[in-house]
């Protein structure tokens, strides 16, 4: 009973990157087996959990969250010609999921409340966990998801890029295109208005 739930949430995300793999190479009418350039099929690889994770978590929405995705890898396939392969890819790719992310929520003229969906990147409980430890570990992780979900804006997103996906403050600062001071007093505030959040949440 404890490993079929994990295995149910694999399964899950694993249909979702199917999904958004299918959907990349529909808009892009390229079989998915084949991608040119063959860098950019590996790139859609490497990072696509990764720019997916951030789309939902700035988003806060599955199909959002696909949706910006597949943008994403649209907008970075056009442009993969005049990206500087010198510098990272992950970054490049980072840098256009966030600013469609941002452009999702702002153009839906709200902020979105609630993060639905735990991808793999979040992780799964132990399946050796027991019960109760488990149910523990997986209501701290909505909490915490919620209470990111609810920051502004400006502070989601570096708290997101920071802690969700292990950006120092240099890379964030690459990332959205912010001074890394400002980066560094945008994650300063970020922190604690999300402490705030999750004690009033208690």
């Amino acid at each position: 009973m404890l490993a079929a739930a994990p295995l149910e949430m694999r399964a899950q995300a694993g249909a979702y990157r199917r999904g958004m793999a299918a959907s990349v190479a529909l808009r892009l009418n390229l079989p998915m087996t084949l991608t040119s350039p063959a860098t950019f099929a590996d790139g859609v690889r490497e990072h696509q959990d990764e720019v997916y994770g951030v789309a939902l978590r700035i988003t806060g929405n599955r199909d959002a969250a696909l949706d910006v995705a597949s943008s994403t890898f649209l907008k970075a396939y056009r442009a993969f010609h005049r990206y500087d392969q010198t510098r990272p890819l992950r970054h490049w790719l980072l840098r256009i999921a966030t600013n469609e992310a941002i452009s999702y929520v702002r153009k839906r003229g709200r902020e979105l409340r609630r993060i639905v969906a735990v991808d793999e990147a979040t992780g799964v409980a132990d399946v050796s966990a027991a019960p109760d430890a488990e149910s523990v570990a997986r209501e701290d992780r909505a909490r915490v998801r919620a209470a990111v979900s609810q920051l502004p804006e400006l502070y989601r997103v570096v708290i997101v890029l920071r802690y969700f996906n292990d950006l120092s403050v240099d890379e964030i600062a690459q990332v959205t295109g912010r001074p890394a001071s400002t980066v560094g007093v945008q994650l300063l505030r970020g922190r604690a208005l999300l402490r705030g959040a999750l004690e009033g949440a208690r």
